[in-house]
């Protein structure tokens, strides 16, 4: 039941976007792109919840889990340039988790690209989905299947998921993230 109220919920938050043209109209638990995280988050919390992943440090990735206000997604990410005191969020991603239950994650990425598909129709480029091998793991057997729409200013929405090793620790799930294009070509290097 969960699953299916989490799946209503989601098809309506993304039918606001019938007219979107640009990412900034692309909502995730009411975020978008270019506001404050400020207006959604303390400082605090901000602060301790910055994560240390990226080897880059120019951008600062955070992750917060399972606030009250969060209605589809179980977390949420971001990332802001190091140092930005307003902290402007320039990549944004709501991910719902699939532990041990991968299948359920292709099935709800494939209702969200359909959506997305009808939505970005005319405004995006869609890419073929594609399956990428992670090297979190020495064994090599931890998976992301995406799909992305590319907008004329080089911003990308994509809806991808992760299916991780046992050996790696992390748990399955469902990303749909929104990268300004500076934070998407932050992320080719993020972790060199």
């Amino acid at each position: 039941m969960r699953i299916f109220i989490a799946a209503i919920i989601l098809i309506f938050s993304l039918q606001s976007l019938t007219k979107a043209d640009d990412i900034r109209d692309f909502e995730i638990e009411g975020m978008s792109i270019g506001d404050s995280a400020l207006d959604y988050f303390t400082e605090e919390q901000i602060l301790n919840n910055r994560m240390s992943y990226y080897k880059n440090k120019s951008y600062t990735p955070v992750q917060i889990e399972r606030l009250s206000f969060f209605e589809t997604f179980e977390s949420i990410a971001f990332g802001f340039k190091t140092g930005d005191k307003n902290y402007k969020i320039l990549g944004l991603t709501g991910h719902i988790d699939y532990p041990n239950k991968i299948s359920d994650c292709y099935k709800k990425q494939d209702e969200i690209l359909e959506e997305l598909s009808e939505l970005f129709n005319n405004v995006a480029l869609k890419s073929e989905k594609k399956t990428y091998i992670n090297t979190i793991d020495e064994a090599n057997d931890t998976k992301k299947v995406s799909q992305a729409f590319w907008f004329d200013s080089e911003d990308v929405v994509v809806v991808a998921c992760y299916d991780y090793s046992l050996k790696s620790g992390y748990i399955d799930n469902l990303a749909v993230s929104i990268d300004t294009k500076e934070y998407n070509d932050f992320l080719g290097i993020a972790y060199k």
